[in-house]
């Protein structure tokens, strides 16, 4: 099997390499881009599928209202296992990308296999290797972050994301919608942010020490955000849901408030993404108000006064990009929680369903 002893600290080595990652992405987003570019503008696209499962997923809802925002076209979002067995709509003027980051899922690869069995154009971003989605799809994007031999995912999520958002971003500005001004300037919005991600690391690093007794000690918490932090909010619990492997539920904002926050409990713990500017206004207002009810109240964003529970990582928060900043700290959260559980990843919990029901190739488990 692929992967056998874990390393538990690879997780930080990953998290401290996403940024040099990035970068690299961003430089070469031509040489990336340029075959779906080529392929999407030949073609006139009606509606953009995104196709995908797990961390890759999260990356896709990431990125979703970026995508409608530049290029003025529906997006729908699909999990890889759901399109496979149960979609029926197949459009003339669908495109599909589908994203797996080692290209050996196999709920990803039926679902290629659905594209091309209902004529529906698409593409895989996956890495830069010979896989089993590579050679399923009609051609690959490359996700060029180099190999993450860990579990759950860190590096490779921001840069998933990143390399969604290059496509979106080159697409738009070769088919005339967005202008070389305003291309440029959304090159510089994601340049700044990739550029601050070692600022939030060490900051973030410095809100889970002065708060690492009590964050250690979370069993059962909510993670909840808007917009498109509704995938930050799924991928940080995830993330601590795969490591710490405790009870971490996430829930877009207003939903929390449509019941769920009814079983926040003085043992539950709540972490709130609140980016500046008005999306997030309400979010801190509920952190404002939970705080005086509940000592396990954590904001994740800024607030005008000294709050030892706020996470203010001088987060930049431009709209739709901000997804690549804002995760670090749960993944973060996560690494520091259950190292400082004392637990050894290579112990599994049910060992036996990777036999039962498989979720990877035979190649990915050879």
């Amino acid at each position: 099997m692929r992967m056998g002893i874990v390393n538990n600290d690879a997780m930080l080595d990953y998290i401290h390499e996403t940024k040099s990652a990035a970068l690299h992405i961003l430089e070469d987003r031509a040489r990336i881009t340029a075959r779906f570019v080529g392929t999407v503008q030949g073609r006139s696209v009606d509606r953009l599928l995104l196709v995908a499962s797990g961390t890759s997923y999260n990356s896709c809802m990431a990125v979703r209202h970026y995508f409608e925002r530049i290029l003025g076209i529906p997006v729908e979002l699909s999990t890889s296992y759901d399109y496979a067995h149960f979609n029926t709509l197949f459009r003339e003027g669908d495109f599909a990308i589908a994203v797996t980051q080692e290209g050996e899922s196999t709920n990803t690869v039926d679902a290629i296999r659905r594209m091309a069995e209902k004529g529906v154009p698409n593409c895989v971003v996956t890495e830069v290797k010979d896989n089993t989605c590579t050679r399923e799809a009609d051609f690959r994007v490359d996700l060029d972050c180099g190999f993450e031999d860990f579990g759950p995912k860190t590096k490779g999520y921001v840069c998933s994301v990143l390399t969604l958002l290059v496509c979106a971003l080159e697409w738009a500005h070769a088919s005339g919608k967005l202008s070389d001004e305003d291309y440029q300037r959304e090159c510089d919005k994601i340049a700044e942010t990739i550029g601050h991600l070692d600022a939030v690391v060490a900051a973030a690093d410095e809100f889970i020490g002065r708060n690492s007794e009590e964050l250690v000690a979370c069993e059962r918490a909510y993670v909840i955000g808007n917009g498109e932090h509704v995938a930050t909010a799924l991928e940080g619990s995830l993330k601590c849901l795969e490591t710490v492997r405790q009870f971490y539920f996430s829930f877009e904002g207003e939903e929390f408030l449509h019941g769920p926050i009814a079983s926040v409990r003085s043992n539950v713990y709540t972490f709130i993404i609140a980016p500046d500017g008005e999306p997030g206004e309400r979010l801190r207002a509920l952190y404002q108000c939970m705080k005086t009810q509940n000592e396990h109240v954590f904001l994740v964003g800024s607030l005008d006064e000294d709050d030892p529970h706020v996470c203010d990582c001088g987060f930049l928060s431009h709209p739709d990009i901000d997804a690549l900043e804002y995760i670090v700290p749960f993944q973060l959260l996560a690494y520091r929680t259950f190292t400082g559980k004392g637990m050894d990843l290579n112990v599994r919990e049910y060992p036996r369903t990777g036999k039962a029901v498989p979720t990877k190739t035979e190649a990915f488990r050879k």
